[in-house]
């Protein structure tokens, strides 16, 4: 969509008409796997994906370029302009992806493969700002080993972050903002530079921080932020009415996620809420799927910028800059359970679901229609199911294909919201009816396909010494569809505040055959139950950093270990790396406010390619590490004996010195003389001695 006037609803200047242009686009994935029921022989649950994008391409630099000249809005250009960076990457999500599923029996295209990608990340809500290198001090890069460059890019990132908060950008949910800048909640702020032989001008220096999942929920003021555009023309609306979606619906609930989620409903973004909180699943039981990799509910905020973008001027020879922000969530929903119906001379049982089911499951009370964003350039809906399951489509639906009618066996149907008759879709009307054939399957899948885990051994206790274990997993019997060996990059991180990693420790395994990919894979206690001889059922090998395709070790300022690795990883093998540690004593004032929870440390990351396959990003779940934790009451207790003695002493002197001095003047004030201790004795003696002769009277 070439056409900015119809972008936004601000006027724009004379000559942008033919410098900008402005896309929009918004999908809706729906992938249908097979779930446990105890009321019918099979039924489904979903894993929807909403994701809604805008791009904005400009023959000009949008740097330094004014609100009204552009479709986005100004704190977007205000952030482009005062931080050059090529990427920012916001994600919340309730568990850490640690390991995937292998789908190769559905066909996938690029575009939901990378929306995966984006749904997957740590625990918690994560920040990654790649910021261009040169763009330090004056535009004079500083030496890579130098400290004060990634002070300066953590100082960078601590501002960053500020921003995003003040312009509501940022879910302000859980834990302040301020805990992400002191370091006192757990996080790890990472620095990533490039390596020396591949320095080049304008490198890219990642600086990535998380907040645990006790401090990153689904709050509805985050939700706001990342994904509705309520507030868009009054300036409160967060990304969604940042980038000018807003404008898809100035009087209605129009676009993608504003109509599954009205704006003008107060409750709009606590439905969104619960069903990121499963809420919508708590009738269903749990599938074998389930538990492995689609368990993930998370929302995002992706925004790119080309480098033209800060060219001071843009030659013809130039491309052109380029923003893209693209703003999703990820979450799964119970479905109905089918129901006998008459199919000829048999009963089958079928599925009726409408677009609500689909999307919404149980939670559209508020929402009665999608109105697509008449402005998008597209408007789609993407349908995927196993093998073994027919669909009948229902006509209206917009389903691109030939016969809308037929039946449609399996695999990956598409829907193109822009042709619906009345230019939107009722939530309630009937969408598709799903049957299961003779030779279809209701059994999840047996494993994932690549896994990452990280944990801790502290035999001694929990505050002892220990060894840290990061794993590494390809199971190639997932499938059959991949036999070639997969390329593991991977990122731990030591923390040096929490513990004390003894490098020298460190030691790597690799084990091979025998289920060794697998996730319930225990390594024998003794190699030499294994053997290295190819023909042994299960082989494992000791490995050093030299036998690794390549390895980086960095140490931080503060003691932290950064160890990047690459590998490959044959099917059916695991990488096991072990370093042992031991206890770090925090200063008094470093210790978090739940100092006897323990500390969260940054999850392992890894990064799996086979072949020219895209990429499957995975975290690991944060370690919750408990450093000696003093007697925290120790210091009241001080205070509180140092207080009563002193009260003692100096209430015991003041009683003395009070009582001395009253004496003194009532025996000015009489005239009596005051009585020697010698006459006080003998007063007291005879006192005695006449109450006992009166006893004996």
């Amino acid at each position: 969509m070439e056409s900015t006037a119809c972008a936004s609803n601000r006027p724009l200047g004379a000559a942008s008409a033919e410098q900008y242009s402005y896309f929009h686009d918004e999908s809706a994935t729906i992938k249908l796997y097979p779930a446990v029921s105890t009321a019918t022989p099979w039924t489904m649950n979903a894993h929807v994906y909403l994701e809604s994008s805008s791009t904005l391409k400009s023959t000009t630099p949008l740097a330094g370029v004014e609100q009204t000249h552009t479709p986005f809005a100004d704190n977007v250009l205000k952030l482009i302009s005062r931080y050059s960076m090529r990427r920012l990457l916001i994600r919340v999500g309730d568990v850490a992806s640690a390991n995937t599923a292998d789908d190769n029996d559905i066909p996938h295209d690029v575009d939901q493969l990378l929306r995966e990608e984006l749904a997957r990340g740590p625990s918690g809500t994560s920040v990654l700002a790649s910021f261009i290198e040169s763009d330090i001090e004056g535009g004079h890069r500083s030496n890579k080993n130098n400290r004060h460059s990634k002070e300066y890019y953590q100082y960078k990132y601590a501002s960053l972050l500020r921003y995003l908060l003040d312009n509501n950008l940022f879910p302000p949910c859980g834990a302040p903002l301020d805990s992400v800048r002191v370091r006192k909640h757990g996080h790890s702020t990472i620095v990533q530079t490039p390596k020396n032989e591949t320095r080049q001008k304008n490198n890219s220096v990642e600086v990535e921080s998380f907040l645990a999942a006790d401090a990153a929920t689904f709050c509805n003021p985050g939700i706001q932020a990342l994904l509705l555009s309520k507030g868009a023309r009054t300036g409160e609306g967060g990304w969604g009415a940042a980038t000018n979606n807003g404008a898809c619906h100035p009087d209605k609930n129009w676009g993608l996620f504003d109509s599954l989620f009205p704006s003008t409903s107060p409750s709009s973004s606590v439905a969104l809420s619960d069903l990121l909180l499963k809420s919508s699943l708590d009738s269903v039981l749990p599938s074998p799927l389930e538990t492995n990799a689609n368990k993930r509910h998370s929302i995002w905020i992706d925004m790119t910028i080309s480098d033209p973008c800060y060219n001071a001027q843009l030659g013809p020879e130039d491309d052109l800059c380029t923003v893209h922000i693209s703003r999703g969530t990820s979450y799964q929903i119970g479905l109905p359970s089918p129901s006998l119906q008459n199919a000829g001379d048999e009963q089958k049982l079928v599925l009726d679901l409408s677009l609500g089911d689909l999307i919404l499951g149980n939670k559209r009370e508020e929402s009665k229609a999608w109105h697509p964003c008449p402005l998008s350039d597209s408007s789609r809906v993407s349908l995927y199911t196993p093998t073994g399951f027919t669909h009948k489509i229902a006509e209206g639906t917009g389903l691109i294909s030939n016969n809308a009618n037929d039946e449609v066996d399996g695999g990956k149907l598409e829907f193109n919201a822009l042709n619906w008759e009345e230019g939107y879709f009722d939530l309630s009307a009937p969408w598709t009816q799903i049957y299961q054939n003779e030779q279809g399957s209701n059994e999840g899948k047996p494993s994932s396909l690549f896994g990452i885990s990280r944990t801790v051994q502290r035999p001694l206790g929990l505050s002892s010494i220990g060894t840290l274990v990061s794993v590494f997993r390809y199971d190639q019997t997932a499938s059959q569809h991949h036999s070639a060996s997969v390329q593991v990059e991977s990122l731990d991180v030591l923390p040096g505040a929490l513990i004390k990693p003894k490098i020298n420790t460190l030691r790597m395994m690799l084990y091979e055959g025998e289920g060794a990919g697998k996730d319930c894979f225990i390594p024998p206690l003794n190699t030499s139950e294994c053997s290295s001889n190819q023909s042994s059922y299960l082989r494992c090998s000791e490995m050093l950093l030299s036998d690794l395709q390549s390895h980086n070790l960095v140490l931080n300022s503060d003691g932290t270990w950064l160890i990047e690795r690459t590998v490959m990883l044959n099917p059916d093998s695991s990488l096991w790396m072990m370093i042992d540690f031991d206890e770090a004593y925090l200063p008094f004032q470093k210790f978090p406010a739940d100092a006897n929870r323990g500390i969260d440390a940054f999850p392992s990351r890894a990064k799996f390619s086979i072949e020219a396959a895209t990429p499957i990003t995975l975290y690991s779940s944060s370690l919750l590490l408990l450093p000696p934790v003093p007697d925290m009451s120790m210091p009241f207790n001080v205070i509180s004996l140092s207080c009563t003695l002193w009260a003692f002493v100096l209430g015991s002197l003041l009683n003395i010195l009070t009582k001395r001095a009253t004496e003194s003047v009532k025996t000015d004030f009489t005239g009596e003389k005051e009585k020697r201790p010698i006459d006080k004795l003998r007063d007291k003696l005879k006192d005695k001695i006449g109450r006992l002769k009166r006893v004996i009277k």
